[in-house]
């Protein structure tokens, strides 16, 4: 085959040949894919089509690049009967309920660091009983069961405790933020003078880069 019956022609973008073609001249066919459209003996070739050819002209087409063999493609496993998608949808039905489950449950929170009113008072908690709480707030939050505002303190040993939000210390989580540094004491229950009592502190708070942001 001279380069006349190969020309490399371009075509037309509006003249496209089927995806695939057999041509019945005579002679071994070989499957090739085409790279660059050509014509031969009155046919036209597109790019991307799998066609077989004569083996001669197959042969020249891939030498001169209008042409490639094409790429085996991988075998597929068959679906085996009673799996694939429908196992597929109940594996991901069982996974649904986990995660709904999930939402009901209660968070896992560090120990809690204040104490409760309620300790306090009846005595089974005071001040010397409550260690000094030092470290870096972690993240914010608010208690979904309670309603209250917390944040999550890492110690410099690396232990996590909860401080939730009290009267005594409600500018503190006004001016807290993720990074900061904290030093906090309690310092047990007392009374205001309209009568009211409550959980009073000691704390200061600082950025992270050590400057100071609240003290009292």
């Amino acid at each position: 085959m001279d380069d006349e019956r190969l020309g490399g022609k371009l075509l037309p973008e509006d003249v496209i040949s089927k995806s695939t073609r057999k041509i019945s001249k005579g002679g071994e066919k070989l499957e090739v894919k085409v790279k660059e459209r050509f014509e031969h003996e009155g046919d036209e070739f597109g790019e991307g089509e799998i066609v077989d050819l004569p083996g001669d002209t197959a042969e020249r087409a891939i030498e001169k690049g209008f042409a490639e063999e094409p790429k085996e493609e991988k075998e597929t496993s068959p679906i085996e009967p009673g799996r694939g998608t429908g196992e597929t949808e109940e594996k991901r039905e069982g996974i649904w309920s986990e995660m709904e489950e999930s939402l009901d449950e209660e968070p896992e929170l560090p120990a809690r660091w204040n104490p409760s009113r309620d300790d306090v008072k009846s005595g089974e908690v005071s001040p010397d009983d409550v260690d000094d709480l030092f470290g870096t707030v972690k993240h914010l939050d608010v208690h979904r069961k309670y309603d209250t505002p917390m944040a999550v303190v890492e110690t410099p040993r690396g232990d996590e405790m909860t401080v939730f939000q009290q009267k005594a210390i409600e500018d503190l989580f006004e001016e807290m933020q993720p990074g900061d540094l904290i030093a906090i004491r309690f310092l047990g229950l007392e009374k205001s003078s309209n009568g009211y009592e409550y959980l009073n502190y000691r704390y200061e708070l600082r950025g992270p880069d050590d400057e100071k942001k609240l003290s009292r």
